[in-house]
């Protein structure tokens, strides 16, 4: 696996996606019945989803400080926020859920997000600077 040198366009992208996560993830968990009846969304789901945030923000944070990131992890980060778009996306299809208009426009506000950080992400992982390589032993 790849060592890389992060990219400002990276580092950026991480600190805006841990920015969001955090206060989608507090208000969430400040208020999911609240959120819940407004969007016609499980507040057990709305939780979850806030629970999940609070770490992922966190550890996006964390990444963006360090000097080398492994350029693998910065994948599984992509593709999880791709899958996480999916999963919104479905979502406000309603396959799992029935959300109103409102419900709607916030899981289409999530697709939305999370595919714009997925391609800055990926934008910033190229152009950022590959500073070793390890060989894979046969």
């Amino acid at each position: 696996m790849s060592k890389i040198q992060p990219s400002p366009l990276l580092r950026l992208a991480l600190r805006l996606d841990a920015g969001i996560s955090l206060v989608s993830g507090l208000l969430l968990c400040a208020a999911p019945a609240f959120l819940g009846v407004r969007f016609a969304l499980s507040p057990t789901l709305l939780l979850a989803v806030g629970l999940i945030c609070l770490p992922y923000a966190a550890l996006l944070w964390s990444l963006a400080q360090r000097t080398h990131l492994a350029s693998g992890g910065m994948l599984v980060i992509i593709i999880g926020n791709l899958l996480w778009a999916d999963a919104a996306l479905l979502l406000a299809l309603g396959y799992g859920a029935t959300p109103n208009a409102w419900g709607q426009a916030y899981l289409a506000t999530h697709v939305v997000a999370t595919t714009v950080f997925a391609i800055l992400q990926w934008l910033g992982l190229r152009r950022s600077a590959v500073l070793s390589a390890r060989p894979v032993a046969a």
